[in-house]
């Protein structure tokens, strides 16, 4: 644990689905009405050491971007703990928190405050930014003129340059047009050779045994198994191989 720069313990995260928009003010204001409970992740405990590069596994709705997203500070779990030592830099949303009436030099600075950083901290990557972004003339106009994938180089640019202790990428490997996606995935394969400590969700085994030294394989919001990556996709390989033959096997 003295080695440990993430502890997650006993985490639990409940989501409530209603059918109904009415429903939903009716449970907030009563306390009463029918609605769904769903359990994204459930009882998860495990810790990540300075320098790991943990490849998180399973299909889609297993927990794992619920998981980067409490390990983020994007949302909040329903009970357990996450302790995190450091900064967390996240690859997810890339274009959340921007405001659509700042321009793209003006959230580099508000984002990057709200981020913790202080200003002094953001002189000294905007020029950075500024020549990785490759926006010219759109830096230094309103957000809202922007395309998606401009916004996304913002957020991604400001990830990786703001120097966190922690990554935390959802799936994210690439971003924007072709040219920019070969600088941004030249830069990502950087931050995995630097020894930070990162979380990486995906489904690309290739990528995870390029980069990762462990794995947590994740199933319905539980942990599986947490270790070696060899094993982590044993199971997990067979876990696919055995719902492939069922499904075969019903038709």
């Amino acid at each position: 644990m003295e080695n440990s720069i993430i502890n997650v313990t006993e985490l639990n995260k409940k989501y409530y689905i209603f059918d109904k928009d009415y429903k939903i003010l009716k449970w907030i204001f009563t306390g009463s009405g029918f609605c769904q409970e769903k359990k994204a992740i459930k009882n998860l405990s495990f810790s990540v050491n300075k320098g790991d590069v943990v490849g998180i596994i399973g299909k889609n709705g297993s927990g794992k971007s619920t998981l980067m997203q409490i390990v983020a500070g994007i949302t909040y779990p329903t009970s357990g703990k996450v302790e995190v030592k450091g900064s967390v830099g996240a690859l997810i949303n890339l274009s959340a928190g921007f405001n659509l009436d700042y321009t793209g030099r003006e959230n580099i600075y508000y984002k990057g405050m709200l981020l913790g950083m202080d200003r002094a901290q953001v002189d000294v990557i905007i020029d950075p930014i500024t020549e990785f972004v490759e926006l010219n003339e759109y830096f230094d106009l309103p957000l809202r003129m922007y395309s998606s994938g401009m916004a996304a180089r913002l957020g991604f640019a400001l990830a990786v340059f703001s120097n966190p202790d922690i990554l935390v990428i959802d799936e994210v490997f690439a971003v924007g047009d072709r040219s920019f996606q070969v600088k941004s995935k030249a830069k990502i394969i950087e931050l995995f050779r630097s020894g930070k400590s990162i979380l990486f969700s995906s489904h690309s085994e290739q990528l995870v045994r390029e980069f990762c030294n462990k794995v947590l394989y994740m199933k319905n919001g539980v942990a599986i198994y947490y270790g070696d990556i060899d094993e982590g996709f044993k199971l997990y390989n067979a876990d696919i191989k055995l719902n492939m033959e069922k499904k075969v096997g019903t038709k």
